[in-house]
């Protein structure tokens, strides 16, 4: 009797051993790819600061504190009520758009300005790549 008992003991033992092993490892590959996707978002807000300079710096600015140009400044844009930012001269088309600023609606406007909010000053024709847009919204959320 005695070495039945040993060997079911062992199996418990292996088993529980395999177990935590297993539980182990899903919860280091979780781990990882909330890593990686972590260094994606990073990569991709690096990549929507690099579409900002790019294609928005000219008019706008996106610092804290910093100035309106041809454009309003764009820190902490994402949030903030459309036509709502105090020393700016919105055009009444923006200034009646009434919509809060999310990464979505913003996806829109970027992709084409005169569509979405008919009647805008904003002299841009659009930002045709939608990754870019995704990117340059991502970029701007972080922006407060």
């Amino acid at each position: 009797m005695r070495p039945k008992k040993i060997y079911k003991s062992a199996f418990v033992m292996l088993f529980t051993v395999k177990t935590r092993i297993k539980t182990g490892l899903c919860g280091l590959l979780l781990a990882l790819g909330a890593v990686q996707s972590g260094l994606a978002l990073a990569d991709d807000a690096a990549k929507g600061q690099a579409v900002f300079e790019r294609d928005c710096s000219l008019c706008h600015t996106a610092n804290a504190g910093g100035p309106n140009i041809m454009g309003p400044n764009l820190h902490g844009v994402v949030g903030r009520k459309a036509g709502s930012l105090a020393g700016f001269s919105y055009s009444q088309a923006m200034k009646d758009h009434g919509a809060t600023w999310s990464r979505d609606n913003l996806e829109a406007f970027l992709a084409q300005p005169q569509t979405a909010v008919p009647g805008t000053y904003m002299p841009y024709q659009g930002l045709a790549d939608a990754d870019e847009r995704k990117a340059l919204s991502l970029w701007l959320s972080q922006q407060h």
